[in-house]
């Protein structure tokens, strides 16, 4: 039970595991997508912002320039703008001289060494007297253009200028990030209470399958499964219960196998002791009578054992058949013959009706012979004096089906699914001698099977007859044989 337990959490683990993976691996990647987008959507929304503000703030400078006639009182203004979308701004005249900066870097350069490009113009009563170049902030630290490092190859420090956010932007951009962790913490936290629930779910049945299979390896084959849905694991517990009922039918049928072969070996092996036992003591004499008793005892052993070793064979699929194109049609009335003097002494009458254009079928002509001698000698062994035993054999959808039909006791409706299970009698009175072995239908089957046919049993009830059908396919070279024989007769 240990075991089982520690299994059963096994499972549960890996479940989590696998589950927690999944979690963690669809957060990571929704947070990493979701910051990019973040990032990018931010950016565009401050460029956007900058290109509707510039032309405001051209035109506030330009207004200033007019009211002063000096770009000296410029940089005051470029301080109140650039704490708002603008996070720098810079000035040139015309000449491309920087004049005025918000970051106080710049002042004195040129804007060609400073890469500077698409400004808006500043304009005075209708003279274009400056550029103004607006780009984000620097996060309070200056350019590295500013500081001596190399220009950027695409576009200088006011390329350089568009990676790099203000710290009002970056600290918009922490606060995202944090919202994004704690919304994916709470999310897997969720997703992971949801993923031990579903665990447990899967584990549980899982583990009552377990045991129940436990069990049924000890022996008790009476284990059952409750069937709570129609998932995966519904239809495994489905399957397990119909494992279970098709285990238990085995064992009955092998206990019931076991009990019918000692029952049937019983009586001979009696008879043989007591005549031997008498025949040593003197009792009895060791004539030509008691001699044949003890010889159709062992016959009768012999012939049990025989039946038996047939039906383990056809079991485990060896049951082997010599396969060759056979006529049916002499087999049936040659094995019909051999039973014309016992159907004589039973006063009953044995007749055949075989079509002259019966197919070839591929099969054993031994074991056919067999399975026709168990089905005639069953017939007679149940029509009663004056009754009458008919074979058929004709061609119907394709197969030689072969009809053995009785005046005889017949078979009650409850007996029929039966008739072809090992030491089955329809009438439990009968005995050994009577009834014989119980084994003849079972083996007719195992035979007919092995032809790759079928047989079946009709009967309209007691003391109404019996019809034995059996069919077998028809060989193929026979059937192509026929076919185009048939094609060549229709032009």
């Amino acid at each position: 039970m240990r075991l089982i337990t520690l299994l059963q959490r096994s499972l549960t683990a890996k479940l989590l595991v696998a589950f927690a993976t999944v979690i963690v691996v669809g957060i990571a990647i929704v947070a990493v997508v979701a910051n990019q987008r973040t990032t990018t959507e931010f950016d565009t929304y401050l460029s956007m912002g900058q290109r509707m503000v510039a032309p405001q703030l051209a035109d506030a400078v330009a207004q200033t320039y007019r009211q002063t006639g000096s770009w000296d009182a410029v940089a005051g203004v470029l301080d109140g703008w650039s704490s708002g979308p603008v996070g720098r701004a810079v000035v040139a005249n015309r000449a491309g001289t920087v004049v005025a900066d918000s970051a106080k870097l710049w002042v004195g350069r040129t804007a060609a060494s400073l890469a500077l490009r698409a400004g808006s113009p500043i304009v005075v009563q209708g003279r274009v007297i400056g550029t103004l170049y607006v780009m984000p902030g620097w996060g309070g630290g200056p350019p590295s253009s500013a500081l001596g490092m190399p220009m950027s190859p695409s576009g200088g420090p006011g390329a350089v200028a568009q990676q790099h956010l203000s710290q009002a932007e970056g600290a918009f951009l922490d606060r995202v990030n944090r919202s994004l962790i704690i919304g994916a913490i709470a999310a897997g936290l969720v997703a992971l209470l949801i993923g031990i629930l579903l665990a447990r779910r899967i584990a549980r049945p899982l583990g009552e399958l377990t045991r129940a299979a436990q069990r049924i390896a000890r022996g008790s084959y009476g284990e059952r499964i409750q069937v709570g849905g129609a998932d995966e694991v519904g239809r495994l517990a489905h399957a397990f219960n119909q494992m279970a009922e098709s285990l238990a039918r085995t064992e009955e049928a092998r206990r019931q196998l076991v009990a019918d072969v000692a029952h049937e070996l019983r009586t001979p092996l009696t008879v043989l002791r007591g005549t031997v036992q008498a025949m040593r003591d003197g009792v009895l004499g060791a004539d030509e009578q008691n001699l044949n008793t003890v010889q159709e005892e062992v016959s009768t052993l012999a012939r049990l054992v025989t039946d038996l070793h047939d039906l383990s064979l056809g079991d485990v699929g060896q049951f082997l058949l010599q396969h060759e194109p056979l006529a049916l049609g002499p087999v049936i009335e040659q094995t019909v013959a051999a039973f014309g003097a016992a159907a004589t002494d039973q006063q009953v009458r044995l007749v055949t009706d075989v079509a002259p254009d019966l197919p070839i079928v591929q099969g054993d002509d031994d074991r056919l012979r067999q399975a026709l001698r168990n089905l005639i000698a069953n017939a007679l062994r149940y029509t009663p004096p004056g009754g009458h035993v008919a074979l058929q054999a004709r061609t119907v959808d394709g197969a030689v089906e072969v009809q053995i039909h009785d005046t005889g006791e017949g078979i009650g409706l409850e007996h029929l699914p039966h008739v072809f299970e090992r030491f089955y009698r329809a009438d439990p009175s009968r005995t050994r001698r009577s009834g014989g072995s119980g084994l003849g239908l079972a083996i007719v089957r195992q035979i007919v099977r092995a032809h790759g046919g079928e047989i079946t049993v009709a009967s309209d009830g007691l003391g109404r007859g019996t019809t034995f059908t059996l069919r077998l396919p028809i060989a193929v070279a026979d059937a192509q044989d026929r076919s185009v024989h048939a094609g060549t007769g229709s032009r």
